[in-house]
């Protein structure tokens, strides 16, 4: 072999010069004969004590995986035949001790073992003969076959797999713990004869109630101690050795101590019915305001003297001398149910300090405060000053006061509302055409109103003006408040009207006005400056916030007084500020919208990202809901945002519970448009925020 070796390096190193002979060496594992000798890998001499070619054989009796195949010595088939893995079955230890996997008569070694049974069921009736019957490798109790199964007279098996004494009165082990009775923790609270119960380890009285002696401890009943707290019967507990009675309202003396009810001290303070206490060995009337005889004296609430003296017999009243008596004279209610309220009970009010009077007509003077005839009814409240005078700008009218000074700009009824604000005016007067006010508070200012529209006056309107149909307008058209909502209407210029993209300057337009594009369409409307120039129920509105291009009036009703009082529920919409139904039932501030139309307000505001209702709001309105009024420009509107707590408030990103662009305390739910500052891109709706020289601008 070494000649062919030798011959095959010759071959391999033709050529080459005796230095230059080249010796060939096994690689193992590669399955090649690197050296051509003629073996291979771990047959080859080279290999044998490389790694890859060291078997490993398992120790049987080391504790340890030798061969790496995850099974542990008598675990290991190759350990089968093993003298350390030779072990025989203990047919009774409850161990598996050949480790086959089968414990005692399960394991077929055992078959034939006297404790081992015929494959029979173990329950009910083999549960204590000491044999494994059905070859589980458990037996009896053990078993789970004989869970709850007797094991015996007076035992079974319990949870615990073990046996269980049941019969505890019978003086014998019967669970062979070396316990019997009332001595085995098992019989706690299991009888131990007629009227016997164990109670820690000993016999106790069972019932209380029978004069016999059940435990013999020389002691029976309520003088047991085993029988504290227990019943001695109806109505009657064992309390310190003694009975006592606890139902008080059965005319049995329960106790037996010869008294019954709220006689026997025991019933002290204990109720005896619905509104009566048992007290001083009585019963005590305590409802004095339900109409009832709690008590079953004969007398009921305040009749009951002394029980109910003193006591409050409702509000404003009290109980005395067996009657009830007004206490509160002020409150327009007759308290004691005698027929008589206030000063009118003469008998328990009188005096200026209950603003109870001397005795004189009423109508003498409706506005003191006081019932100056006694009858019960104070100023207007008495007819007798119906019609009459409650004030400056004020009458009585129905029994209350009626504003009826409405263009003073005061609450003369002291109601907190204002002239048309109060539905005293509604209606009421004649409108004075041309003085830009609502005289007979009906909603519709000079022109609109049908006692002006037809006026000459009332004719060619410029923009701006109030009208009730677009003949009277000069420009031929008239945002109606009905059709628009526009309270009182407005007249608006044509369509044809444009806006120059790069200067926002309009053109085509009369002088005084500016083309708009808005959610109200495209026309020309009356220009504003500032916060002012704009008639009631409109504001001057800066649409770009650039105060080098126009402010044009914009519809902004304040109050159901700024609209045709039609009644509900037609007025003033607190979302759209516009007069129409006040809650259309559409999508409020911050909810997703396609369309203006989808939103209460009636602006979508369109920012890609699923739309977002906006609104608008004067700088002293505020908004509806829990809307935030952003202001950050100087004319006299600003924009109504959903206000937010926190972000879980507000829509999935990039919609931020923040402050809005235009700054504030509140902060709102909402991702900035394009041209709205920021100072970073999360802020905006398209995510990217322009920064330049620290001033940024969503894109």
């Amino acid at each position: 072999m070494r000649s062919v070796a030798v011959v095959v390096g010759l071959m391999l190193c033709a050529g080459c010069s005796p230095s230059q002979v080249v010796t060939l060496h096994e690689i193992c594992g590669n399955n090649r004969d690197d050296n051509k000798n003629g073996k291979t890998d771990c047959a080859d001499p080279e290999c044998f004590n490389d790694p890859l070619c060291v078997v490993l054989i398992e120790d049987c009796k080391n504790g340890l995986d030798d061969d790496g195949n995850n099974l542990i010595d008598c675990m290991d088939p190759i350990c089968s035949g093993a003298a350390a893995c030779l072990k025989d079955e203990i047919c009774d230890n409850g161990l598996d001790d050949n480790s086959d996997g089968f414990t005692d008569c399960a394991d077929i070694t055992c078959r034939m073992k006297p404790y081992c049974g015929d494959g029979g069921a173990e329950a009910p009736a083999n549960c204590a003969d000491g044999i494994d019957n059905d070859n589980s490798g458990a037996r009896d109790c053990a078993d789970t076959q004989c869970l709850h199964q007797t094991c015996g007279s007076g035992c079974n098996c319990t949870d615990a797999g073990v046996k269980g004494e049941t019969n505890c009165g019978d003086s014998a082990d019967n669970d062979g713990d070396g316990h019997s009775d009332c001595d085995d923790s098992e019989c706690d609270g299991i009888t131990c004869g007629t009227g016997c119960a164990c109670h820690g380890g000993l016999r106790g009285e069972g019932i209380c109630t029978d004069g016999i002696d059940n435990d013999g401890d020389a002691m029976k009943d309520c003088a047991d101690s085993d029988c504290d707290q227990q019943a001695c019967g109806p109505g009657c507990l064992c309390t310190g050795g003694a009975m006592k009675e606890t139902l008080c309202t059965d005319g049995v003396d329960n106790d037996d101590d010869g008294a019954k009810d709220c006689a026997d001290s025991d019933c002290a303070e204990v109720s005896c019915g619905v509104g009566c206490i048992c007290r001083s060995s009585r019963k005590v009337e305590l409802f004095c305001t339900d109409g009832l005889d709690n008590d079953g004296d004969s007398h009921a609430d305040c009749t009951d003297t002394p029980d109910c003296d003193g006591t409050l017999c409702g509000a404003g009243c009290v109980c005395r001398t067996g009657l009830k008596h007004e206490t509160s004279c002020t409150d327009r209610s007759d308290n004691d149910n005698d027929g008589l309220r206030d000063c009118a009970d003469t008998a328990d009010c009188s005096g200026t300090a209950n603003l109870c009077g001397t005795g004189a007509a009423e109508s003498t003077n409706c506005t003191d405060g006081i019932d100056n005839d006694n009858n019960g009814f104070r100023d207007c409240e008495d007819t007798g000053c119906n019609n009459v005078s409650c004030g400056n700008g004020c009458v009585c009218r129905s029994l209350v006061r009626a504003e009826t000074n409405c263009s003073d700009n005061s609450d003369n009824d002291g109601d907190a509302l204002t002239d048309c604000a109060d539905p005293d005016c509604v209606n009421v007067g004649t409108e004075t055409c041309g003085d830009s006010r609502d005289n007979n508070c009906n909603g519709l200012v000079d022109c609109a109103d049908s006692s002006c529209s037809a006026l000459s006056t009332c004719q060619a309107l410029a923009l701006g003006r109030e009208c009730a149909a677009s003949t009277q307008c000069a420009s031929g058209t008239c945002n109606t408040e009905g059709l628009t909502g526009w309270p009182s209407g407005a007249c608006v210029g044509p369509s044809s009207c444009s806006i120059d993209p790069d200067t926002g300057m309009s053109t085509g337009c009369p002088a005084n006005s500016t083309c708009v594009t808005d959610e109200f369409g495209t026309s020309c409307r009356q220009q504003c400056s500032g916060t002012g120039g704009c008639r009631t129920g409109y504001a001057c509105h800066d649409h770009d916030e650039n105060s080098t291009t126009p402010s044009y009036c914009l519809p902004l009703c304040t109050s159901n007084a700024d609209c045709q009082r039609t009644g509900a529920p037609y007025g003033c919409n607190p979302w759209s500020k516009r007069c129409e139904s006040v809650d259309k039932s559409l999508s409020k501030y911050g909810a997703p919208c396609s369309g203006n139309s989808a939103c209460e307000t009636g602006l979508c505001l369109s920012n890609g990202r699923g739309g977002y209702c906006a609104g608008w709001c004067g700088r002293t309105g505020g908004c509806a809901g829990d809307g935030v009024c952003e202001t950050p420009s100087g004319d006299a509107t600003g924009r109504c945002l959903d206000g937010c707590g926190s972000q879980a408030d507000c829509r999935a990103a990039p919609y931020t519970c923040a402050s809005p662009p235009g700054g504030g305390a509140s902060t709102v739910c909402y991702c900035r448009l394009s041209d709205e500052s920021c100072t970073t891109s999360s802020q905006c709706c398209n995510g990217n925020c322009l920064s330049v020289f620290g001033f940024g601008a969503c894109l």
